[in-house]
């Protein structure tokens, strides 16, 4: 499975372009989260999911104090952390205070090394629907591949994946797990999808 990309228009604030050029931009399949992510790591390390969980844990609590203390903070192979402020717009340094100045975001600089990684990246183009729904078997075909490479889909995840509704999606699904092609975890609010486990053997 190779990355999509479409092509989206630049945007023009002044609305005067009456042709605006284009940009690539990636259309994700979905979000890699924290356990397939332990998942593919512990088939590579050796490491058991705990062991990297508890890593991952300690590591975010160990960034998040260096920054607190004002550090840069560098993962080698990853990037570079740092924090952004803001406070309230002044002519003269004189007229704000300390306690007038907060935290507002964390900024992310990608590594050579990551960037050298993903230079080589396959690309397709996601082609024009032009109102024309994937048929079944193309939505169907489309979440298996999903799934060979991942534990679960969300429903959110399958319309990015096939472009159709909530209502279809939730259709294709719920009709996947009648057939036993599916299996349903989760809760509402984080309801999952993924392969049935085999049956055991007696």
């Amino acid at each position: 499975m190779c990355a999509r990309y479409k092509l989206a228009k630049n945007p023009d604030p002044t609305g005067k372009n009456s042709k605006q050029s284009l940009h690539p931009r990636v259309v994700p399949y979905g979000t890699v989260r924290i356990r397939e992510l332990m998942r593919d790591i512990e088939s590579r390390s050796g490491l058991s999911s705990a062991d990297i969980k508890g890593a991952l844990q300690v590591i975010a609590d160990v960034m998040a104090e260096q920054l607190d203390r004002g550090y840069n903070v560098e993962l080698e192979g990853i990037g570079f952390f740092s924090v952004s402020l803001t406070a309230r717009p002044v002519a003269d340094q004189k007229e704000i205070r300390s306690e007038s100045i907060h935290f507002r975001n964390v900024n992310f600089r990608c590594s050579k090394y990551l960037k050298s990684k993903l230079k080589t990246m396959y690309l397709e183009r996601v082609p024009e629907s032009r109102g024309t729904l994937l048929s079944f078997d193309e939505r169907i075909s489309r979440l298996m591949d999903y799934l060979k490479l991942h534990h679960y889909i969300t429903c959110g995840d399958y319309r990015g994946l096939t472009g159709c509704s909530k209502y279809l999606a939730l259709k294709d699904l719920n009709q996947l797990i009648h057939e036993g092609k599916l299996a349903k975890g989760g809760y509402r609010s984080t309801r999952v999808y993924s392969l049935p486990l085999p049956a055991m053997e007696t």
